[in-house]
């Protein structure tokens, strides 16, 4: 990007985050926003749906682990004569 393009974008950023932070209309409909989202339990939905993504990731690196140790101990077995 250039000079002037960055100044612009720097200069619309400082602008906009200033009204939005002096605006009474804005921090009603954040305060309302952030609200409705506790009551919809949006919150807790995305921490469930990381809990089960979590425990999902431990469940397959258990079985690639399982599955190394049968490749290893295969690898480590003398070849039929």
């Amino acid at each position: 990007m250039s000079f002037m393009g960055r100044l612009a974008n720097y200069v619309l950023n400082e602008f906009l985050v200033d009204a939005l932070a002096n605006s009474k209309t804005f921090q009603r409909f954040a305060v309302r926003a952030d609200d409705a989202m506790r009551k919809g339990n949006v919150y807790k939905t995305v921490s469930e749906g990381a809990t089960k993504a979590k425990e999902s990731v431990e469940r397959y690196a258990e079985e690639a682990r399982e599955v190394a140790e049968k490749l290893a101990k295969e690898a480590t077995k003398k070849p039929p004569s």
